[in-house]
Formats: structure tokens, sequence, C-alpha cells
């Protein structure tokens, strides 16, 4: 596999910029001023289990995951679930919510109301808080409506114009403060688990996206786009490929990642190869780590596989349980050998101090890649370590899509935006914030 240490894009741009520097492209009075010459990292690599630069140092990503920036998530986002028998449509996910606006302001008041919530979700500070934190990657949940706006409203017109801008954004932010993006698809045509983060709920037992060809077909077809439009971007660590892809059958239980899953896995990453041979393709487990086939089986190349991992949901201080919860993690893990760079791409230890501290630690410790669940949360949903900054709201500041006015909307957004004294979760044994603790975690604080 060729590896490229010269990308052609950064190439361009130095050349470009050296262009510039003739009388001919001389600024004008009153002309704003240039745009600086963009930022890029060292491009990364897979050499068995480990990850290398273009200078061949190894490289560890930790960081944090961008969660609810492309994809909303209620609970955690400020937003209120709604109903109104007017338009027979309840409020519940991204894409209801996205159709409730458009019935009411219009798409292109549609697309300007979710580039402000955006704005005001995550902006410059946000990346400068993380790179304070010493992290060196954020992951970005991102749907196919992210990229494919349309075919929120009509398949029909899936896969005719994608627009890229929203993730070229946040990449270039990103870079800009040395931190590489993780691409992650949360949200699949169709939805490949039917969970409120795929951006589209769907009952128990009705995700169908495994047997859909026009899903699949779909999802395949974006993700070549994808590939083809940042296969010399050096600041992406890894395509994510499908988030948490399991269905929920029917008892209410989450089914495992199996052979079926894996079918679409290969098409995807067979799909990304022909666009672009040098990205690392990360393969996700639902749930359990050993639900994963050899990269071997499928030929999979360059590659990274990936975890998530929550105990004691319910807020729950047991350590013993949460020690046992890992270990049986990690012995199904091991007993496999993937002899591939391993990355928990979520996690949360809630408000237990002694479980956070465990578990960095034991990740470190065995060099593993990880990103946390999640940057930023409301905090309307109590005393909660799910984020390490804390928007501060009330019940009555999170949007109604079916009852609040476009103005109203807008200003609610405004409150989402990260303040330089923003709220940091404090732990209550040791009084020190989720942020400090990152520091350490990341490196930044010895």
């Amino acid at each position: 596999m060729k590896i490229r240490h010269i990308k052609p894009v950064a190439a361009a741009a130095a050349a470009i910029v050296a262009a510039c520097a003739f009388s001919a492209c001389a600024p004008k009075e009153n002309d704003p001023p240039p745009k600086p010459e963009p930022t890029y990292l060292s491009a990364l690599r897979v050499d068995g289990s480990r990850i290398y630069n273009a200078e061949n140092r190894e490289v560890f990503l930790r960081g944090v995951n961008a969660g609810g920036v492309c994809v909303i998530e209620q609970w955690m986002n400020g937003f209120k679930q709604s109903y109104t028998e007017e338009s027979g449509v309840k409020c519940i996910d991204h894409k209801t919510t996205t159709r409730v606006f458009e019935q009411r302001f219009g798409r292109e008041k549609t697309k300007k109301l979710w580039a402000e919530y955006r704005n005001n979700i995550w902006n410059e500070r946000d990346f400068r808080n993380c790179a304070e934190m010493g992290m060196n990657v954020i992951r970005l949940p991102f749907t196919y409506m992210t990229v494919d706006f349309d075919a929120t409203f009509d398949y029909a017109d899936a896969g005719k114009n994608y627009d890229f801008s929203v993730l070229d954004e946040f990449v270039a932010g990103a870079a800009e403060h040395g931190m590489y993006t993780i691409l992650d698809l949360h949200g699949a045509y169709g939805s490949q688990n039917g969970q409120d983060h795929s951006g589209e709920v769907l009952p128990a037992g009705e995700v169908g996206f495994y047997s859909d060809e026009q899903a699949i077909e779909l999802t395949v077809k974006l993700w070549g786009a994808v590939a083809e439009h940042f296969k010399d971007n050096p600041n992406i660590a890894g395509y994510d490929i499908l988030n948490e892809p399991a269905e929920k059958i029917a008892d209410g239980k989450t089914d495992i990642t199996s052979e079926r899953h894996f079918r679409v896995f290969d098409r995807i990453y067979d799909e990304i190869r022909e666009k672009d041979d040098d990205g690392i393709v990360i393969f996700e487990s639902c749930w359990e780590g050993a639900n994963l086939p050899r990269p071997s089986e499928y030929g999979w190349e360059n590659c990274i596989y990936s975890f998530h991992h929550y105990t004691n949901c319910t807020g729950g201080d047991r350590f013993d349980e949460h020690k046992n919860s890992w270990d049986k993690k990690l012995k199904g893990i091991d007993a496999r050998n993937f002899g591939v760079p391993l990355y928990m791409g979520e996690f949360s230890c809630y408000t237990n101090e002694d479980q956070w501290d465990y578990t960095v630690s034991l990740l470190n410790s065995r060099g593993w890649h990880w990103t946390s669940w999640t940057y930023k949360i409301n905090n309307t949903f109590g005393n909660s370590a799910w984020g390490i900054v804390r928007i501060d709201i009330t019940d009555k500041d999170k949007v109604n899509a079916h009852e609040d006015s476009y103005e109203t909307i807008l200003d609610k957004f405004a409150g989402l935006y990260t303040e330089e004294d923003v709220t940091k979760f404090v732990f209550t044994k040791s009084g020190r914030t989720l942020f400090d603790k990152f520091k350490k975690y990341c490196g930044a604080e010895e």
C-alpha cells in the first residue's frame, strides 16, 4: 500500500500562495484580508497494531466526540420533544425536527436554522478548549442529512447534490488547533440502528437497513463521495463507516454485530478504496468486543477496530461492577487478537472519578486510542459527566420546533454558545473539573 507523504492539496495551496506574491494578486485598498494558508497535519497510516504519522512517529489518538453538532440528541442538545395533531409529526429526532422546520419555515430558512445551531453549539472556543486539554483528535458524528440535505425530504433526490461544507469547516477548524478529525457516519440512509442518535428513531424490530438494497447502495455511494473529497486531506484520522451497527430486536434488546453487517462493511470498504487507497477505515463492533471478523477474512488493510463501552448508565457508583465489565470486554478482545490498532470510540464513566481514572489509565496503558462521549451537554439532564462542559439553560430555553417562532428558535440557539467562562463538570470527591482531568489523561498536565 502506498503512503503519500506529500499531499497534492498542500502543494496546491502552497502554489496559490506563491502565485499571489506577484503584483497581479496584490490586495487592493478595501479588499478583505487574504485567508491564511490552511493548516495540514502529518498524514496517518496503520502499521500492524500501531498508528504512525508521515515522519514515522507513533501517534496515540486521544480526544472527544463532538456529539450533537451535526445530529441532535434531544436529551443533551437543548430540544424538546413536541407534537401537534396539525403536523402529525412527533419531534423525537433530527429528521422529524428538520421536517417540522421545513413545513413551518420553508427549506432555505431551515438550512439557516441548522447553520445557526451548529455555529453556536460548536465554535472556535470549543476547538481551543479541546486543544487546551491536550487532545489531538475529535470524532465528528454526522448523518447523510449533513451532506445530502435534500434526501431528508425525498429519497428520489438522494445522492444528487452532496455538500461537504459543514465537514470541511469542522476539519479545518480542528486542524488549525492541531487536532485530527474522525469522520463518523452516525446515521446512514434509513438508519443502521434505529436510535435517535442516527437521526431517525425506528420501532424495535423495524431496522431494515441491512436488507434494504437502496439504503445500502446510497450509503456506499455516500462514502465513495466522502473518500473522493477527503482523499488528499491529511487532517482526517479515519473514516468511521457505521456507528453502532446493530438492530433493536423485538424484545427491546440490541442484536450483536454479525456477518450480515460485515457484508455491508465490506461494500463500503471497497468503495472507499476505489477512491482513497491511503485513508484509514474504522470498523465498529456493537457491542461485544469479539464481534468482528479478522481483517484478513475480507482483505481489509490500513484499518482500525473500534468498540464502545458504557457501564452504570443509571449513574451507579459500584466500582467492582465497572471493573468487571471492562475485564469481560477486554478478555473477549484479547482472545481474538485482531492485530490492528484498537480504538474506544465512545465511553463515559458518569460521575465516578475513580472509574474515570481507572478507565483512561487502562486504555492508555494498553496503547488504545480513544474519544470520550461527549464534549458538551445541557445542564437540564442533571449532575452528569456525560459532557466535559455544560450549557447553562433551563427547560423553557429548549427549542419547541412546533410552537416557537423562527426568531425565538434563533434566540434559543444563541443560548447554546460556549462562553469563555463555560461551566465545567466538577467531581464531588476531589473538587476537580473533568476538564482538568482530561489535561492529565491527554498528557497536557503531568
